[in-house]
């Protein structure tokens, strides 16, 4: 289901400064791809195999699509899950950004330079933010609320506590 155009541009606007050079036909498209709730931290267009792709990070996947004059749209990702590493390398007037990921890596080149850390960096901070011990601490408590409720329920299998009382200390376990 497409993401409303509204929408998208208002996270364009959000962003401010971007690469708008050579990558407007994709960007046309960009709301046919973006699934709703998806959020844009970073655009530019690059040099991918010989061709300009627009390359934009979300916070679910860096998302490369290549508009084509004759042929459709071509569209690759890299989850976010599975970047294992971002490096990038700035030179007089352009960069690149090197992803890497356990199925190999994809070099973007030719990104203006002003955006090269930018971008780098914004898919660092995401694989980070995603692999940091609050996701963690979330997960535990996830699970430390479901041993909690399977005493429970021993407990109320065992006749030790009521039905009452197993509803009281449930609601107390759900509650935030």
């Amino acid at each position: 289901m497409p993401v409303d155009r509204e929408v998208l541009d208002a996270q364009l606007a959000a962003l401010g400064d971007f690469d708008k050079w050579f990558t407007r036909k994709e960007r046309r498209h960009l709301h046919e791809v973006l699934t709703p709730g998806e959020t844009i931290h970073a655009i530019t267009s690059g040099l991918l195999d010989g061709n300009t792709w627009l390359v934009t990070v979300t916070d679910r996947r860096v998302l490369f699509l290549d508009k084509g004059i004759i042929y459709g749209l071509k569209q690759m990702e890299l989850p976010l899950s599975h970047v294992s590493a971002v490096s990038y390398k700035t030179g007089l007037l352009f960069g690149k950004i090197q992803v890497s990921t356990s199925g190999g890596t994809k070099l973007i080149e030719m990104i203006e330079k002003k955006y090269v850390s930018k971008v780098a960096q914004s898919i660092s901070d995401l694989i980070n933010k995603m692999k940091t011990p609050a996701h963690s601490a979330e997960a535990a408590g996830r699970n430390d609320v479901v041993s909690q409720l399977e005493r429970l329920a021993a407990l109320k299998r065992q006749g030790i506590l009521t039905d009452l009382e197993f509803a009281a200390q449930k609601t107390r376990i759900l509650s935030p």
